[in-house]
């Protein structure tokens, strides 16, 4: 017996969704958006730091891969060493992942350079905007080659932010 009862005096109840139904009505919505848009802007299209923070973003997913991706180098080198030559299949696990590691950086580069190219480079809108941007510049330098000019900007970055929290501008 089903446990949606229906009362003699109320409405039927609309019939029961299935997963599938469900799953096809989710990957047609975009294409039913774009076939009739909305005329109401979201907040999120209307934010002008959301090109630098989803650079960011992949940037960090990228760092977090390498660092995992080097650990796991690390770690298949010692047990290479340490290991008889009969333990060989949990390298080759290992070296799987590393290939997989290496596949999903190669995608992320790639989005994070199609990124790069859509910034804007002028013309902020916000001092918001404008502290997103030289967060991207600050992460884009590195720190062995530039350290100067990216402890230059991190530090007008962070000058920038506390103003902003702090409400006020100093005036020249």
């Amino acid at each position: 017996m089903s446990s949606r009862h229906r009362s003699q005096d109320s409405a039927p109840w609309p019939p029961s969704l299935s997963r599938r139904t469900v799953l096809v009505g989710a990957a047609a919505a975009p294409a039913a958006g774009a076939a009739a848009p909305l005329a109401i802007p979201s907040p999120a299209a209307a934010d002008p730091t959301k090109p630098y923070k989803a650079l960011l973003s992949v940037d960090a997913k990228i760092s977090r891969l390498r660092r995992r991706w080097a650990r796991l180098e690390a770690h298949l080198s010692d047990e290479l060493r340490s290991s008889p030559a009969g333990s060989e299949p949990e390298s080759l696990r290992g070296a799987q992942e590393l290939r997989d590691i290496d596949g999903m950086i190669e995608l992320l580069l790639e989005r994070r350079a199609a990124l790069l190219e859509k910034l804007p480079t002028k013309g902020a809108a916000t001092l918001e905007e404008l502290i997103a941007r030289l967060a991207v510049a600050e992460r884009l330098i590195w720190n062995d080659d530039h350290l100067e000019a990216q402890t230059l900007i991190a530090g007008t970055r962070q000058d920038l932010a506390s103003w902003l929290a702090h409400g006020r501008l100093p005036r020249a």
